[in-house]
């Protein structure tokens, strides 16, 4: 991870034998089980990560889905089947494992599935289009003219169809940021060989969802919350603050950034 913060420790959440959560599954009765709720990135909160029966994700609409094998153990790996925009269906290539990686900022999808989705949200979203400053965002809007918060509404939903059968639906601020002020960009881009060789989906996605693992029992879970909502609540034991949606890499190192602990 890059960036410029104080951390009061690390601790490794991926797929590895040594990682936190195999010890505490050996060691304890909490199972190889946690979870997270990544706050927005324009809330000043902590993020909250759950271990064993508090990591169980309860909320309405929760979808679970199997993880799969990947080449790279410490990686967590589902499968996409498809993406949708309203009846818009986009289906993905027929191999098509997406790792779910809270240490990732943007989402990375396979050509096949960017192209489309960029060309669709260009014919709904009726907004002037916007030059970023990034060369790595395909699609950007000029909402120099909107007010905060009428643009979300503008922005469609889209849906991620992974293995299963499993839904996942990204609003606006999963899909969307604001890289410079009055300039919105989709929030995914193309997985290339040469920069991101694999499908991911990053943090920026995962922001106001409860996401929890279960590795006894091979699955993700997602479910829209009110991350900031349960990070102003008293923590509860089995849980531990995460000072930003930034500072969660479960993967890179085996390794998660914690602060008030």
């Amino acid at each position: 991870m890059i960036g410029s913060f104080i951390g009061d420790g690390l601790v490794g959440l991926g797929g590895g034998d040594l990682s936190l959560d195999n010890q505490l599954g050996a060691d304890t009765s909490l199972g190889r089980r946690f979870s997270y709720c990544l706050v927005p990135y324009s809330i000043n909160a902590s993020s909250v990560l759950n271990f064993g029966p508090r990591a169980t994700v309860t909320e309405p609409g929760a979808a679970t889905t199997p993880l799969i094998p990947s080449e790279v153990k410490a990686y967590y790996t589902v499968n996409l089947q498809s993406v949708k925009i309203g009846h818009k269906t986009f289906a993905a290539p027929q191999e098509s494992p997406v790792i779910v990686d809270s240490g990732t900022t943007l989402t990375y999808l396979a050509n096949e599935l960017v192209d489309p989705l960029v060309e669709e949200l260009t014919r709904r979203v009726k907004l002037p289009p916007a030059k970023s400053l990034e060369d790595l965002l395909p699609l950007c809007f000029d909402v120099s003219g909107v007010r905060k918060g009428q643009v979300a509404a503008m922005i469609p939903d889209v849906t991620l169809v992974l293995g299963g059968g499993a839904t996942v639906t990204l609003k606006a601020e999963n899909t969307f940021l604001e890289v410079q002020e009055g300039t919105l960009c989709l929030a995914v881009a193309a997985a290339s060989e040469q920069d991101t060789p694999v499908s991911i989906i990053g943090n920026i996605a995962q922001q106001n969802m409860h996401v929890g693992y279960d590795l006894d029992k091979g699955t993700v879970t997602f479910a829209a919350a009110d991350c900031a909502r349960n990070s102003a609540a008293p923590t509860p034991s089995g849980s531990l603050y995460i000072w930003s949606a930034l500072l969660v890499d479960i993967f890179a190192c085996d390794r998660m950034h914690l602060q008030n602990i």
